[in-house]
């Protein structure tokens, strides 16, 4: 499998799903110029990464997008790590789904205004306000998330998921945000426990970044 990333952004969370699965894997390292460069977009016209690819034999290459496809596809390949919910388990499945769409869905896009308020509004004198606005729904959605890993060691199920490589991402991008990780006590503990973990270290030295 191979990981087209962006150092930091979102695709954090599957670099370090590849390497919890022990994945054979390599990554290859995007700029923001080469995201929309017309290389990249033949092979993923949303511009966007997480990007996985994968070759096979006899068949048509997998070009795989979006972060909550790209993790399960990861857990899938080895269910051995139990990085996704057990396939007999429905309640299992349904847990993870649920977290999982809201880490993708809620708390991710979320971030997004802050980084890219012209999307949102067309006059510059806005962007202020679109981003106080934002970091209102990203206060809100960590004390949320807060909330569930209260006296749990993992955010959803009894053992680390492809769940906790996602908050991990998203807990780094806190420090762009005028609440820091420490305000969410619990989520802080996650986070600290996270950033010792072999595995997210190392897909954090494969990207070149620092741990915060």
């Amino acid at each position: 499998m191979k990981l087209y990333y962006l150092p930091g952004a979102c695709s954090l969370a599957s670099h370090i799903a590849l390497i919890w699965s022990n994945a054979d894997y390599e990554v290859e390292r995007l700029s923001y110029e080469t995201l929309h460069g017309p290389e990249f977009m033949a092979l993923n016209p949303k511009g966007a990464v997480p990007t996985l690819t994968q070759k096979t034999v006899g068949g048509a290459d997998l070009v795989l997008t979006e972060s909550l496809a790209v993790l399960l596809y990861i857990a899938a390949q080895n269910p051995a790590a139990r990085l996704a919910a057990d396939a007999d388990d429905g309640h299992e499945q349904a847990r993870m789904n649920e977290i999982m769409s809201e880490l993708v869905s809620e708390v991710h896009k979320a971030f997004v205004p802050t980084l890219v308020p012209d999307r949102y509004v067309t006059d510059p004198a806005a962007y202020d306000q679109v981003r106080a606005a934002a970091f209102i729904l990203i206060e809100k959605a960590f004390r949320r998330l807060d909330g569930y890993l209260k006296g749990r060691d993992w955010l959803v199920l009894d053992r680390r998921t492809i769940a906790d490589a996602y908050l991990h991402a998203m807990s780094r991008w806190l420090t762009k945000t005028s609440t820091p990780v420490e305000a969410f006590p619990n989520v802080a503990r996650h986070f600290e426990k996270l950033s010792s973990d072999p595995g997210v270290r190392r897909a954090l030295s494969e990207e070149g970044l620092q741990a915060v």
